[in-house]
């Protein structure tokens, strides 16, 4: 049984189709990546997933149970995290703060726990942990917009664009952490303008056009092909 399931999702932003009938599926443990161009409906079924936009039609399926259209909450207490676009961290608050309000739905005695698995996880942290998270470089940023995702303990993580405006050795860092996370057991869905990066580290991958998604394959086999080179890799 998938983890998670879309089955003709539609999501309209009035008189403009965001998205035109979404079938996906993750199984445990996997790390799917969604790729395509800015306006493509990549972020938008993420959003749709967390229930941060409404569904036209179409149905949600996470772990057996129908969740189209629940709340935010419950689906942050069942498991699923998403760690949003352009880090959103809290500027004024210290690292360790902006970890431990990701733990919201957490027990209080489970959270002293899991700061220390984030901690191992991202040791950059631990060092910073006192330090104001505005303060941070953008790298540290989107690493503790991750760590404080870990900290709600997914079973799901969805991670819109961890690698945006980061230099090439700082992706490579936040790529090494995704897949420390994904031997974890955590299920991932990763939507990511760097294809090439993404494919690398994903067992699958969707390609995603104005809504609809136009191919889907092993990773493996989209990075070594002429189509997606072209429209993806710059024909490279």
């Amino acid at each position: 049984m998938p983890l998670l399931k879309l089955e003709d999702v539609v999501i309209d932003y009035g008189s403009i189709h965001a998205l035109k009938g979404i079938n996906m599926e993750l199984e445990p443990g996997e790390v799917v990546t969604m790729i395509g161009s800015n306006g493509a409906g990549k972020s938008t079924t993420m959003k749709a997933i967390m229930g941060m936009v409404k569904c036209k039609s179409g149905h949600i399926w996470y772990d057996g149970k129908e969740i189209t259209n629940q709340d935010t909450q419950h689906k942050v207490q069942s498991g699923i995290i998403l760690s949003p676009e352009g880090r959103q961290v809290f500027p004024r608050y210290s690292v360790k703060d902006n970890l431990i309000l990701g733990a919201y739905v957490r027990p209080r005695e489970e959270i002293a726990e899991s700061l220390e698995q984030v901690y191992a996880l991202l040791p950059k942290l631990k060092q910073r942990s006192n330090q104001l998270a505005g303060s941070l470089s953008g790298g540290e940023q989107q690493m503790l917009a991750i760590g404080r995702a870990m900290m709600a303990k997914p079973r799901m993580l969805l991670l819109d664009e961890p690698s945006l405006g980061l230099a090439p050795l700082i992706i490579n860092e936040i790529f090494d952490m995704i897949d420390q996370i994904s031997a974890s057991g955590v299920t991932i869905l990763l939507v990511e303008q760097n294809a090439r990066v993404a494919l690398k580290h994903s067992d699958r991958a969707y390609v995603i056009e104005t809504g609809s998604i136009v191919l889907s394959d092993q990773a493996d086999r989209l990075l070594n092909s002429d189509e997606v080179r072209k429209a993806y890799f710059g024909g490279l």
